[in-house]
């Protein structure tokens, strides 16, 4: 069991990386239901940009997953050896089962809508799914921020959170995973990410997001 240090001398825990990937994913499921919805409107779709978009959504998809299964396996564990009492995660344990149910649904339209006949109507149901996802996602992080944030900077160790981070490593998409988080970090977050790296990863980072951009410019048509 984790011991706690006192308070007034404690370090906690930096949550940035989990707070930005939870901004990504409702930034991104709010963005793609908007482009699906006007794509049902009647906004050009050819066979390239279809192709892009199903491809990011089966990325955020995995993406979505990993974190929870990571939450799941690694956080929620530490979490309640460190505070025992003081958390309940039934809920969000709950949402996780609901939310990889509706990611299949959405895996499902993805496919659909890049190989439909009827464009129109296969962009009409993916953003029926995106705005469903969007609104459990939110329910969730909302949740999950108020309950567990605090947990956290009380309770868990850096040693353990650093079996988190590494826990959240693996498995994980880095050339999607990271220009994302470039993308959704604030000027702030951006320069502290940047520091925890080698000018190696830096480059290696630039490369990844110019790449990443390429395919921002077919999805936005």
């Amino acid at each position: 069991m984790t011991s706690t240090p006192d308070t007034a001398t404690r370090v906690t825990p930096d949550i940035t990386g989990m707070k930005i990937a939870h901004r990504a994913m409702l930034a991104d499921t709010r963005r793609f239901a908007l482009i699906a919805g006007q794509i049902a409107a009647g906004s050009p779709c050819p066979q390239r940009r279809s192709a892009a978009i199903a491809e990011y959504l089966h990325l955020l998809c995995d993406s979505i997953h990993h974190h929870h299964t990571v939450e799941d396996d690694a956080l929620w564990p530490i979490v309640i050896a460190a505070a025992g009492p003081a958390v309940d995660i039934h809920e969000l344990e709950d949402d996780h089962v609901q939310l990889d149910a509706i990611l299949g649904k959405l895996r499902e339209r993805a496919s659909a809508f890049a190989v439909a006949g009827d464009r129109r109507r296969a962009a009409t149901e993916l953003a029926e799914t995106l705005e469903a996802v969007h609104a459990l996602l939110a329910e969730h992080i909302a949740d999950e921020e108020k309950v567990v944030f605090p947990i956290i900077d009380r309770y868990v160790s850096l040693d353990d959170w650093a079996r988190v981070e590494q826990a959240a490593k693996k498995g994980g998409n880095l050339r999607f995973e990271a220009p994302r988080m470039v993308h959704h970090a604030d000027e702030q977050e951006l320069a502290k990410l940047k520091a925890a790296v080698g000018p190696v990863i830096r480059l290696l980072l630039n490369v990844m997001v110019r790449s990443f951009d390429k395919r921002e410019a077919i999805i936005a048509g």
